[in-house]
This record gives structure tokens, sequence and C-alpha cells, in this order.
């Protein structure tokens, strides 16, 4: 049999589409590669009263030839919006006579003349000659097209600098074809969207995180840009640190997939839940934290986003003390606090690249101004405005604009509203799917009857998805398996408003959707909970209650999920009529530790909170809970926001047998602890459950001296046997020097508008 070597990617040159930038961010990008070329601090002049100077500095910089040039540089940049344009001293006439000015004031020592267009040999010599003619200017170098993609493609750092790059080149340099291919899927997670990348504060912030750190939380308000940061990260560590980068939608997929011999980068996109909080998921990162810690120790990176609401919800349920660097890293994306320049760079960006006819760009310039401005502007607003499905009925007036922007969320119920049927029951196919449609699309028998309900065939379905891939869905390419999902989560949101309004569409969802989807989207009577998709009337609870009966009594597994989901998103009355149709469950229940993260006790909570909680019952778990206290040990029964339904009295038969059953064997139980460490991870790791509830018995019994002066040796003993099991030294992880020494963003007091090349 003849062997198969992996597929390589030959490496071709690289040559950037630097035209479609626009001026002002190719003004921005030479400005990033002079200062990576010269090593200088170099000074931007971004306006249109500039004196011909783009970009300036004061010192010494010697080539790659051994040639040293000394005193004051100019840097200027020539800007064609045509691809393929040759440069020519004819079309340099403006900055010869700028340049003379300079030279004769003495700031043009050395010219340096930045141009997206070809430079032929002819040419290039050709303007050398005519520059250096000029009294006062000693030197003056050209960069064509070709030079600028060198400098590029020679620099990982210059391209995590500017990673919008990775949009505009074909990722050539990126050799090895495992990185190639997982290139290839990060892109396609944004369409077209990483060409339109702007590098604002908020990415330089989590670009430090991911140094200092090794860990980002990337936390904002829905359309704020987190998965474009996280991508534009990934794509960095890819290049710069050759980590393999690995999506991960929960915590198994984490552990599932964490290699101690690779280097790797962890994409965790909605880590808490996608549109609202999801107890049982951040449950299961409360166990899996240690392995986080352990992984970023050996190398690892990680970055985590959030929509903010839902991570505020969250931290009353999270061990965070399990993992601080979330503290230490989070970086949280205010849009309302982009900067000007950052707005219109990114408005620029999604009109000028977007797929909106020339005529509408003209006809929407004048009002781009006062667009970016607006208090509601968004990431997402931007894409929006950029693509001719969000805008078949917008009236391009400063009152239809204004609207556009202040309230996005209806808009797009109506563009939803206004599809055809077989386009609509696509969406609600993702929809029903939790947002992930597998390619090419099978039905099953309730979906074929859902579809059938919306006016549409299977057949009409599969030819309505091509149509929408960039606008509404997008097709994607996760772990080798083709699918659909939302452009944006907001698309979902605003479907989940639609099928609230249509009791009809209702319908469809409650008996069509997986159930463990529908435990994450809806809620029945609970209040307070932000993000919710579809919140479900009584009239529809004894349909559910149904489904819910049937599904937790299918498997063993399925029954955490049914028990959060009752703990968590359901109110009396829906918990009162389960309990009635289901009356073993409460005793069937299986308590056990960590009590923080155990469902049924969140369940014993709310019950016992609601009056529905039979007084026999709770003592049997309270014994169950007593027992477990002492012998894990856990001390979480003590704090009434983990444990509620335990009376004063339990809590005191508590404490006592800590002190008088467990104190007394302390270091029995430390070294049993000590015993059944593995190497898995660090000692502090292991034993910081123990160490932890040793410290909150302590507080609980402060005023007992004895049992203090016990805890406190029993600590010691603790860090004793860490120190034991922690004697071989670690290296530390090598993270490079991304963004030692990174371009600061320039402000811009621009009197010429960004917006000036927009419609061209």
């Amino acid at each position: 049999m003849t062997s198969t070597s992996a597929p390589t990617v030959v490496a071709t040159p690289t040559t950037y589409e630097l035209h479609s930038l626009g001026w002002k961010a190719f003004q921005q990008l030479c400005v990033s590669v002079a200062a990576e070329v010269w090593g200088q601090t170099v000074q931007g002049f971004f306006e249109s009263h500039d004196g011909g100077r783009d970009g300036a500095f004061y010192g010494s910089w010697t080539s790659n030839n051994g040639e040293t040039f000394t005193g004051n540089f100019t840097a200027q940049c020539k800007f064609s919006q045509k691809p393929g344009r040759n440069l020519a001293l004819s079309s340099l006439k403006d900055e010869l006579e700028k340049a003379a000015r300079l030279a004769a004031r003495g700031l043009a020592d050395n010219y340096f003349l930045f141009t997206n267009m070809q430079l032929t040999g002819t040419a290039d010599e050709a303007i050398r000659g005519a520059f250096e003619a000029l009294p006062g200017l000693n030197h003056c170098r050209i960069f064509g097209a070709d030079q600028i993609s060198q400098f590029i493609r020679e620099s990982a750092r210059l391209r995590m600098l500017i990673p919008r790059v990775y949009g505009l080149g074909d990722l050539g340099q990126i050799l090895d074809h495992r990185a190639y291919d997982q290139a290839q899927e990060i892109l396609s997670a944004l369409g077209d969207d990483m060409n339109k990348f702007v590098m604002t504060d908020a990415f330089r912030a989590s670009a430090r995180a991911i140094v200092e750190h090794g860990f980002v939380l990337l936390l904002g308000e829905p359309a704020c840009g987190k998965s474009a940061i996280a991508a534009a990260l990934a794509l960095g560590a890819l290049d710069e640190w050759n980590c393999f980068t690995v999506k991960v939608r929960e915590p198994s997929e984490f552990v599932a997939t964490s290699n101690p011999r690779e280097k790797q980068f962890f994409w965790v996109d909605d880590a808490f839940g996608a549109t609202q909080l999801d107890w049982q998921m951040t449950s299961e990162w409360n166990a899996t934290f240690p392995h986080v810690r352990a992984a970023i120790r050996r190398g690892a990176k990680f970055v985590f986003t959030s929509r903010d609401y839902i991570y505020k919800n969250a931290r009353s349920f999270l061990k965070e003390s399990a993992l601080p660097v979330i503290q230490d890293s989070q970086v949280i994306i205010r849009v309302e606090q982009l900067s000007k320049d950052e707005r219109e760079q990114i408005l620029y960006n999604h009109i000028r690249l977007g797929s909106q006819p020339f005529a509408f760009k003209r006809r929407l310039k004048p009002y781009l101004d006062a667009v970016a401005v607006h208090r509601r502007f968004s990431p997402e607003i931007a894409r929006r405005l950029g693509n001719p499905a969000f805008t078949k009925h917008l009236s391009v007036t400063t009152a239809g604009l204004d609207d556009f922007v202040e309230h996005p969320v209806p808009l797009l119920q109506e563009v939803i509203r206004t599809l055809d049927p077989a386009s609509r029951a696509a969406i609600a196919l993702v929809f029903m799917r939790g947002g992930w449609l597998s390619s090419p699309v099978t039905l099953l028998a309730e979906e074929e009857n859902a579809v059938a309900l919306l006016g549409a065939s299977s057949a009409s379905v599969r030819a309505a998805l091509a149509p929408l891939d960039g606008s509404l869905l997008i097709e994607v390419k996760q772990k080798g398996q083709y699918g659909w999902r939302a452009k944006h989560p907001t698309v979902l949101d605003a479907f989940a408003a639609l099928v609230v309004e249509s009791r009809e569409l209702m319908d469809i969802y409650l008996a069509g959707a997986p159930v463990l989807q529908l435990f994450s989207e809806i809620t029945c009577g609970a209040d307070g909970i932000g993000g919710v998709k579809v919140e479900v009337p009584a009239d529809r609870y004894e349909g559910l209650v149904k489904r819910i009966i049937t599904y937790h009594d299918g498997r063993r597994e399925n029954r955490n999920p049914v028990i959060s989901f009752l703990a968590n998103r359901c109110g009396k009355d829906f918990l009162r009529l389960f309990l009635e149709r289901c009356p073993g469950f409460v005793e069937q229940l299986h308590v056990m530790s960590y009590f923080y993260a155990v469902p049924p006790i969140d369940f014993l909570n709310v019950i016992h909170e609601f009056g529905l909680l039979d007084e026999e019952l709770r003592l049997k778990h309270a014994a169950t809970i007593r027992k477990l206290a002492t012998s894990t040990p856990d001390s979480g029964c003590l704090n009434p926001r983990i444990v509620s339904f335990l009376t004063g009295e339990e809590k005191e038969q508590i404490l006592a047998d800590f002190r008088d059953n467990l104190l007394p064997v302390i270091d029995i139980e430390i070294d049993n602890w000590k015993d059944n460490y593995s190497s898995d991870e660090s000692p502090g790791d292991y034993f910081e459950p123990f160490r932890s509830a040793l410290n909150e018995f302590k507080a609980a019994l402060v005023d007992d001296a004895d049992a203090v002066f016990c805890i406190e040796a029993a600590l010691l003993s603790i860090d004793a046997a860490i120190s034991i099991l922690d004697g071989r030294g670690r290296e530390e992880p090598d993270y490079g020097d991304y963004y030692n020494r990174s371009s600061e963003p320039v402000e811009s007091n621009s009197s010429r508008s960004i917006f000036d090349d927009v419609d061209t």
C-alpha cells in the first residue's frame, strides 16, 4: 500500500490588497511599518494640513544593506484606490513642492515615500533623483506595494499589530497545513468581516492580557465586536506563537481537546451562555478551572467572551478563586467609549468594503459623520448599514438613519417579517437547532412539519440558504463540518421576539426545538433573567411539563439539565404543576459535594423558598448535607447563598460535627489527600478546595480558640504537603515580545473627512 503524507501549503509571495484599505487606514499601516522597520516611535500626522508629512521622527537608522541615515526623517504616503496602478514621477508634483519646503526648514534630511502602487526600477530611479536634487534633502527611499507586502510577510509581530491584513492576503505566510486550515476556519466564522477589522483600544488591552496572563475575558453588550477581537487574537497567536486554535463550546470540549504536548489557543465564545446565563455550563466551568490554570502554566492561551449582563449573573455562581486570572484579565468593551477615529474607521470599512451599490454609498456619504458619533452606534450597526439586505426600506435621511441606529432589533424583526416563507423557515430551523444547522441539511419529522406550517418546503429552504449567506446567516466550517449559523446573535434575538408575538410560531418552537435547547432559551414564570428568548405563558405549561418528564426519564444524564432548568428558570406555578405530575421527583434527588456546583441543592433551595418542599424530605436531604460537610469536607452549607434550606440549628450541628469529628483526625485526612494526588493538576490547585473549606470553617468558628488553632495548624500542614509535591521547577511559558513596543494609536483632528473616498 502506498502511504500518503499530509498535504502542505506551498507558500507563494503574498501581495496584500492594500488598495482596499482606504487613505487613512493606509497611512496608519505605513506608520506601523515604519516603526517596525526603523525601530523608532514614529509621530503620525493624519491631518489634511500635515505640511507634507504623514509621519516623522528624529534619530538614526541603519538599513539591511548597511546604509546609515541620520537627522530628521519625513514619511509621506501616496495612496491609490485603483489596484495594479504604477507610481510615476508625474503624479508626485505636490509631494515635490512640499518636500522642498520641508528640506529648506531642515525637516526632511531623509525622505521616505510609501505607496500602495507598483514601483518599477525605472520609476524608482527617476523619483529618487528628483527628490535628492532638492537642496537639504540628502536621501530618498521609496517603498512600493511589493516592498510593503514583504515587510508584512516577514514580520509576524507586524501582522498582529495590524490584524486586518489577515483579511487582505491569502494566509500563505502560515505554512503548516494544520495552521492554514485553522486560519481558514477562523476567517470563515466571520465571513468577510476580518478585512474590515479596526484595531481599537479594546484589542490592544486584550493583547496585553494574553501576554501578561495567557487569558482574557472579553465582556460587552451584544454586537460590540467581541468575536472579531477574539478571531484577531487567535490568528495572531497562530502566526506569532504557532498556537493551534481550538474553538470550544463547553468545558467538556476543553478537557477532551487539551493537549500538554502542543501549544494551544482556546477560543470560548459565549462561555456562560449565548443570550442568557447557562447555570449548568457555569457550574461545569467551576470544576474545570483548575485544568485551565494548569494549561495556562504550560503556555496555553485562552480567550473567553460573554455578554456583560450574563457574566454579571454568572459571578454569583462562579468560584472565581479557582481561576484568579479571570479577575485580572477582563477587558470590558464599551461601545460608547470607542474613540471618534475608531468609530469612523469601523463605519468607513463596512461601507466602502460592503456590498451596497455605488449610488447608495454616494447618497449615504453626507450622513456618515453623524452616524459615527450616534450614541447607539456599534460595529454591528456599521455591518448592517453596509449590506443591502438590511436597508431595503431605509429612508436615507437624518431621521431615517437615526431610527436605523437607535432601534436595531425592531428593524431587524421587520427585515425577517418581510422575507419570503422559505427564507423565514431557514432562520427558524437555525433557531430551533440552537444556532447551528449542519450542512447538508437533513430535517427531522417535526422540523418538516414546522417548515410546512411556515408555508415552505424542505427543498425551498435548502435553496434559500445560499442567498442568506453573509447577511442574516453565514456558512461556516467548524471542526471540519460545514453548517449554518446566524451572522450575529441579534438575528436570533429578533426571531425570538417574533416567536413570542405569534402563538403559531411559539407552538412550533415548543414542540419542535430540542428539550436541552429549550432549557437555555425559555423561562416559565421566573423573574429577573436577562436575555430570555421566550417567556412561556401559563396556558402552555402542561404540554411543556410532559416533554420535560419524558426527557428526564429517558436517560440518567438528562436529570441534571432538568434540575438546573427547574431551579433557575421556573416560577412557583410551573414548579407546583411539575411536582404534581412527577410526585417522586424530590425524593429521588441525589445530593453530593461540592454544594456550590450541585443542581439538586439549587432546586431544593428554590422549592423551599416557594413553600413546596415537604418537611420530611427536607430533613432527609439536610442529613445528607450534614454528613458530606465533614467527610468531604465542604463548607458551602454555611453560606445561605449556596444552601438556604437548612435551619440555624442544623448549621450549628454541622459546626459541632466538624469540631468534634474531623479536627481530631485532620492530619490523617491531609495525608489521604496527599496520597491521592495525581500530576494532572498542580498541588496548589488540587488542595485548593480543602484549604478553602478550612478557611470558611475557621471564619465560622472564630470564637472557638482551640478550633482556630487546630485549623491554622492544618493549613500549615497543607502548605508543607504542597511544597513536597511541588518540588520540581517549572519553565516559564514563552510569550515572546508581542506588543512589548506596540505603536500607540494616533488621534486625529483632521479637517479632511475619512469618508471622502467611501463611495469610490
